[in-house]
């Protein structure tokens, strides 16, 4: 363990890590006590059966910066769409007073006059950060406002000058913070810009988890997630738990299926790590001791009580070593972690595999070694593929259908279903006419629709149950719609064999060119 002072805190007293981060950050958010204060409202052994079977879906894009999915069981339709109505509205709420984007929130007001008397809400997070900057030894840190901000404007804090970023660094390590827990003031030194992020996205998990339950008492069970940090309480629509599938850390595609699945009750998970907000190839995470990106770490996920916690925790391990960070967190009771570095080296506390759900023997997947005709080694259909975005009033996102077929058209993979709703899923005629109306379990493939933007999705040669195809001849089909817009459908043949080959097809009114590159990967 390489940093002195989290050693000597962990070795003076475990008490401190156990109880004390928890104990006082769930006193600041308090959805544990909330909970129960509540839950004799909800009356689950007498309601009737259907209403227990009943489950709800719900997905929104654009909220705080990503987008937002929620589960329910145990709600009639009115009671769902009140229960997500409050979600809405609570995190609404929470935004104006906590996004560091909206310059008119309570929070960039306060960054901008240095002094305020604040809602109860704004100055629970940052005494909260506070907290956690303390007990991960500087690992969290919620000061760095200024730096991110150089950051994010010009795309390299490497641009910044040496002396000025020490300077600013030695600035928010070394001035308090005034909090006055009576009065609820604030008053931050001039270098001081205060970014929560890592720490209210959980606490907006949390606190909306507990309107919905407020609103609707009956609820049996409720998942909240906002782009992959989320929170599960109560009965899931599979009684044995809520799953959620863990990617790869080095997952490269957007249809990579997941390398676990985590098998939650009541518990919260939060990610870390290089994403797709990182900017000219480094991260966006900033290291709080030099002020510089953070590239030593891939992913870090952490599982605990409640999403405030474990997020602030999965950021906090991204700026320390393995070993401290694993230290750190097996001294949290109820915390669990898994780490990764750029190096491919992973790490997990030692209850990490208490909840990864045990997969059956895959006999199927045993390939003859050597076979003529087997799938060649390490290689992968990768097709890229860009949805536009179209300038027209009323524009709605295309629903995308990517699957391949043998040569006679027998379905062997679904690769995508991007789209949801009921209503216009069969839009994709081709795909719904001929696979999609068959499948017996649409909802475990069909995904909420993407924004415009570019993805790739990737084909290993298995088939819908995870068994190697042989080499031969395959049709890539390419499907797409968009309410009030057109329709296209594009085919590729792939012809699979051990030699790299690669292929365009030009765009289309509703979806732009498209490659597919079949090449050796590994």
């Amino acid at each position: 363990m390489s940093n002195p002072a989290l050693k000597n805190v962990l070795k003076q007293s475990s008490s401190v890590f156990r109880l004390k981060p928890i104990v006082i950050a769930l006193s600041l958010i308090s959805p544990l006590t909330a909970m129960d204060a509540f839950a004799a409202l909800s009356p689950s052994s007498n309601l009737p059966t259907e209403l227990n079977q009943a489950n709800h879906r719900f997905h929104q894009d654009h909220v705080l910066g990503t987008s937002l999915d929620v589960v329910m069981t145990g709600a009639n339709a009115q009671q769902a769409e009140k229960a997500f109505h409050a979600v809405q509205q609570e995190i609404a709420r929470l935004d104006q007073i906590l996004s560091t984007w909206n310059t008119k929130s309570e929070i960039s007001a306060l960054n901008r006059n240095k002094e305020a008397q604040v809602s109860p809400e704004l100055f629970d997070v940052i005494a909260a950060c506070e907290s956690w900057r303390s007990k991960s030894c500087g690992a969290f840190d919620a000061r760095l406002g200024q730096l991110i901000g150089f950051w994010e404007k010009n795309n390299n804090v490497h641009q910044l000058d040496e002396s000025t970023r020490q300077h600013v660094l030695q600035q928010i390590q070394q001035q308090p913070i005034h909090l006055d827990a009576q009065q609820k003031t604030v008053q931050l030194d001039k270098t001081v810009t205060i970014a929560p992020d890592a720490y209210a996205k959980g606490y907006i998990i949390d606190r909306a988890l507990i309107a919905a339950r407020q609103a609707v008492p009956s609820l049996q069970g409720l998942m909240i997630d906002i782009g992959g940090d989320l929170r599960v309480w109560g009965e899931a629509p599979q009684k044995s738990g809520w799953k959620v599938g863990i990617q790869s850390a080095q997952a490269k595609f957007d249809n990579a299926l997941p390398e676990q699945v985590l098998n939650l009750n009541n518990q919260a998970i939060a990610f870390s790590g290089k994403g797709y907000r990182d900017l000219a190839g480094q991260s966006h995470l900033l290291d709080p001791k030099t002020g510089l990106p953070l590239q030593h770490v891939e992913q870090c996920i952490v599982v605990g009580h409640c999403a405030a916690d474990a997020d602030a925790l999965a950021t906090a391990l991204a700026a320390m070593s393995p070993e401290e960070g694993m230290a750190l967190i097996e001294s949290l009771i109820g915390y669990e972690a898994k780490m990764t570095l750029s190096n491919g080296d992973g790490y997990q506390t030692t209850g990490w595999g208490q909840m990864v759900e045990a997969r059956p023997q895959a006999e199927m997947l045993k390939v003859a070694a050597g076979a003529s005709s087997s799938w060649p080694a390490g290689y992968q259909a990768i097709l890229e593929l860009v949805i536009p975005k179209i300038a027209v009033e009323n524009y709605r996102i295309p629903y995308v259908s990517v699957w391949i077929t043998d040569s006679n058209k027998k379905l062997v993979k679904t690769l995508a279903v991007w789209g949801k709703d009921e209503k216009w899923i069969n839009s994709n005629y081709v795909w719904w006419r001929r696979y999609g109306r068959q499948m017996p379990n649409l909802d475990a493939v069909a995904k909420p629709s993407r924004q415009p933007g570019q993805y790739k999705l990737a084909w290993d040669g298995k088939d819908e149950t995870g068994k190697a195809v042989a080499a031969g001849q395959y049709i890539v089909h390419v499907e797409t719609s968009r309410e009030h817009g057109e329709h296209s459908y594009q085919t590729f043949d792939l012809d699979v064999k051990a030699k790299a080959s690669s292929q365009t097809l030009p765009a289309q009114k509703e979806i732009g060119a498209l490659k597919l590159n079949f090449q050796k990967v590994n």
